[in-house]
């Protein structure tokens, strides 16, 4: 559990918006591209509909948005509501059909028992234990999703661009360009560096690029120009330096928003901001693409500054550490007597981990541990500081609220 639970924190720490799912080897032989029509295929067994079958080819006279999901995808089921209620504004327009690969039984109890959904009134056709949809429309992370019209594929794209004004423009225009997604980077099959090999190294910064899967920063030898690479596709300026930065040093607390200090015009354009527009839409417009290319192999670490300054040049900022005080939450140890203090099984491994949990909730001050124990704690309600406190007293610990100085990234605009 430690390991996992530090994973997920390290993840955190370098880029929260990327995310794509672990999958074995995808059959793409019946793969279905933007522009081709959409074959006649069987009846699909469906849930939320009077009838339990659906026929696709009955709907070409509407849009038919093709939803991926799957019950353990939080962002899957965050847009529900934004797509009962596109359903019920356009229903004479478009038809939305979410897709799993998950069983009925287990889908009917997502339905019955998730109060999110029973709160927003979700009521979606809903295709059950789907083999066939997703070899027309493979990947690898959901949400995924697939708009067909008269007979055709017109998108494969983010959930992000389902909203009413594509909607209105393809049902008015017949067609339309959204941003393509794949998971298998195929925008970037047409880059050669056949000819690099006579060159000592290159270095490109652009920005978005269609049909490549964002991913962190990617260290490794390529065979095919006899040089070490070094990339990163489609992610955030913030999410590059601190991917950078990690592979430096590995980071030991949550980058909260309180640690980052911007001296620049606009931090919108390096971070996004959240709830202002979609994620997706944002980094259409914000994500940037990174690719060098060197003769001399380097150690990551030793790489990763080459990274940085590079970075740094290419987008004229500045960005170091440096040390702030301020408000925080500083763990220390409480007053108890030995044999009070729990030493159960608990699934935080240390209050390192602990110190990142709270950090995680997003409604604390950065906490500073002053304890460093690997003692193994077990924390059930983070809603309050009180509540917290009650339970680490067990432990023999308490957080109280201190000025520290901590850690802080600062992003200085040169010009």
């Amino acid at each position: 559990m430690f390991n996992k639970i530090t994973t997920l924190v390290i993840f955190l720490f370098l880029s929260p918006f990327i995310w794509a799912q672990n999958t074995q080897t995808i059959d793409r032989s019946l793969e279905l591209r933007i522009g081709q029509a959409f074959p006649d295929i069987p009846k699909l067994s469906v849930l939320n509909s009077a009838k339990n079958q659906v026929s696709l080819d009955q709907l070409s006279n509407k849009i038919i948005i093709l939803d991926f999901f799957d019950t353990y995808c939080t962002n899957c089921i965050a847009a529900m509501p934004k797509l009962q209620k596109l359903q019920n504004e356009y229903a004479d327009k478009i038809q939305v059909i979410l897709v799993t690969w998950q069983d009925k039984a287990t889908i009917e109890k997502f339905f019955k028992a998730n109060a999110f959904l029973k709160e927003n009134k979700i009521n979606l056709i809903t295709v059950y234990a789907d083999t066939l949809l997703r070899k027309y429309f493979p990947h690898k992370g959901v949400p995924h999703t697939a708009w067909i019209y008269k007979n055709k594929v017109q998108a494969i794209t983010f959930s992000d661009f389902v909203k009413a004004e594509n909607i209105e423009y393809l049902y008015a225009n017949g067609s339309i360009q959204l941003p393509v997604k794949s998971d298998f980077n195929d925008g970037l099959k047409n880059n050669t560096v056949n000819e690099r090999g006579k060159q000592l190294g290159s270095v490109s910064i652009s920005g978005y690029r269609d049909a490549v899967d964002p991913n962190g920063i990617i260290i490794k030898y390529d065979s095919i120009s006899g040089m070490q690479k070094s990339s990163f596709y489609n992610i955030d300026i913030l999410g590059a330096y601190t991917g950078a930065l990690s592979k430096i040093k590995k980071p030991q607390f949550l980058l909260k928003d309180e640690r980052i200090v911007w001296k620049v015009r606009d931090s919108s354009l390096y971070k996004y901001p959240n709830g202002e527009i979609a994620f997706n839409e944002w980094l259409l417009r914000n994500g940037i693409c990174y690719e060098r290319y060197d003769h001399v192999v380097r150690p990551d670490s030793l790489q990763a500054q080459f990274i940085l300054n590079d970075l740094n040049g290419f987008l004229g900022l500045h960005v170091y550490w440096s040390k702030r005080d301020m408000p925080c939450l500083v763990l220390e140890k409480a007053n108890l007597k030995s044999g009070e203090v729990k030493t159960d099984d608990g699934e935080l491994a240390g209050t390192s981990v602990l110190a990142f949990m709270i950090d995680y909730q997003n409604k604390y001050p950065p906490v500073v541990d002053e304890v460093n124990s690997k003692q193994k704690i077990r924390l059930t309600d983070y809603s309050n500081l009180e509540q917290i406190n009650l339970q680490l007293l067990g432990y023999g610990l308490q957080l109280k609220e201190k000025y520290r100085l901590i850690d802080v990234l600062v992003f200085d605009q040169r010009n």
